[in-house]
C-alpha cells in the first residue's frame, strides 16, 4: 500500500495565527510528557523525515530510519513540526517557534506569546498554531498584529486542515472548525453526546478529503477513535484487533497520533507502550503491531514510507504495503 505524499506549501512570508485555549484537563498528560525524553513530532521532508522533541533536539532521519544529522537548541522543547517546499517550522513550549530555510539555517521567530504551542497546520496560505490560554493570535513573521478570543474550556492540542476547512480539538472534548482560519465554530462534543459516548479528552485530529478522525481517551482512560464525514455527526470506530499471534483483543493504550493511507483507505494510530494499530475499512480486520516498549508519540508519511517515533527517541521507518 502507498501512503499519500505530503501536501507541499511554500511558507515564505506566511501569516501566523496562534489558536489557544485554557484548561486543567491536560495537566497530568503534560506533566508526564515533560518528565520523559523523546520525540514529540515528526514530518516527512524531501526523501526522509524530521523528528523533534525534548531538550531542543531536531533530527534529520533517512528513509532507512538512521539519524543523519542532529541539532540541539538548549532550553527548548518542541511539540510540533510543519514542512513545506522551502521551509520547516518547529514550535513548542513557551511560545518557541524556529523557522528553517532550505539552506538548513534555523532562525528564531517572535510568536508574541509565552504559552506552549502544541500543533501546527497550513491552511489557505496561512499557518495555524494551537497553544494554551484562550485566544487566537494573528501574527506575521515578526510580531503579533491581532488577537481574537475563543470561548473554549480546553487547550487546543491538535489542528488539521484539508482544502475546504480546518478542524481542531481540545483536551476538554471540544471540536472547532473554520473555513477561513479566522472565524471558528465550536462543538462541545461531551455536551452533545452526553450519556452516549461518555466524557472524552481529545489528543489528535486528522482531516482528509472525505473524513475527519479524532483520537483521544475517555475519563477512565479507554482509548477512542471517532469518525465523521462533515464534522457534524460522529461515530465511534471499533478498536478491536488481531495481533501477530492471531489472538483478538481490544486496544487499552492511549492513542497519540493518526495517519491515513489513502491508497488502502485505512488509518493508523500510534499509541502508548509501543503499540501501532492498523484500521482498514473493514472494522473486523484491525491489526495490532508492537514496535517497542516506549510510548509512540508521533508518526508521518512520505511516499511509500511511514515513520513512527516517540519516547526515549525511539524511531522506526517502514514500508506500507
Amino acid at each position: 500500500m502507498r501512503l499519500p505524499a505530503l501536501n507541499s506549501l511554500a511558507l515564505t512570508g506566511f501569516a501566523l495565527i496562534l489558536l489557544t485555549g485554557s484548561s486543567s484537563g491536560y495537566t497530568d498528560r503534560k506533566e508526564a510528557r515533560d518528565a520523559q525524553e523523546g520525540y514529540r513530532a515528526t514530518v516527512g521532508y524531501k526523501d526522509g523525515f524530521l523528528a523533534a522533541g525534548s531538550g531542543g533536539r531536531i533530527d534529520w532521519i533517512s528513509s532507512s530510519g538512521q539519524v543523519m544529522r542532529s541539532e540541539m537548541f538548549p532550553g527548548e522543547d518542541f511539540n510540533c513540526l510543519l514542512a513545506g517546499n522551502r521551509q520547516v517550522i518547529a514550535a513548542g513550549d513557551q511560545g518557541s517557534i524556529l523557522v528553517c530555510s532550505d539552506k538548513g539555517e534555523w532562525q528564531k521567530m517572535d510568536s508574541g506569546t509565552g504559552k506552549d504551542i502544541h500543533t501546527l497546520a497550513a491552511f489557505k496560505g496561512i499557518i495555524l498554531a494551537g497553544a494554551d490560554d484562550g485566544r487566537i493570535f494573528c501574527c506575521d513573521s515578526n510580531t503579533v498584529y491581532d488577537s481574537v478570543p475563543l470561548p473554549l474550556k480546553g487547550n487546543i492540542v491538535s489542528l488539521s486542515a484539508r482544502a475546504s476547512d480546518c478542524f481542531g480539538v481540545t483536551d476538554a472534548g471540544e471540536i472547532i472548525r473554520s473555513e477561513d482560519g479566522i472565524n471558528w465554530e465550536i462543538l462541545d462534543f461531551n455536551q452533545k453526546y452526553s450519556g452516549f459516548y461518555g466524557t472524552c479528552c481529545f489528543r489528535k485530529v486528522l482531516a482528509v478529503k472525505n473524513r475527519i478522525a479524532i483520537a483521544g481517551v475517555k475519563e477512565d482512560g479507554t482509548p477512542v477513535l471517532f469518525i465523521s464525514h462533515l464534522g457534524g455527526v460522529w461515530t465511534e470506530r471499533s478498536l478491536n484487533y488481531t495481533d501477530d499471534q492471531g489472538m483478538t483483543g481490544y486496544l487499552t493504550d492511549a492513542p497519540n497520533d493518526i495517519l491515513f493511507d489513502g491508497s488502502e483507505d485505512q488509518f493508523f494510530l500510534a499509541c502508548d507502550n509501543g503499540k501501532l494499530i492498523q484500521l482498514p475499512s473493514c472494522t473486523q480486520c484491525n491489526e495490532l503491531i508492537i514496535l517497542s516498549g516506549d510510548d509512540l508519540e508521533c508518526m508521518a508519511g512520505n511516499g511509500q514510507l511511514m515513520v513512527v517515533a516517540g519516547e526515549n527517541f525511539f524511531v522506526e521507518t517502514m514500508n506500507i504495503r
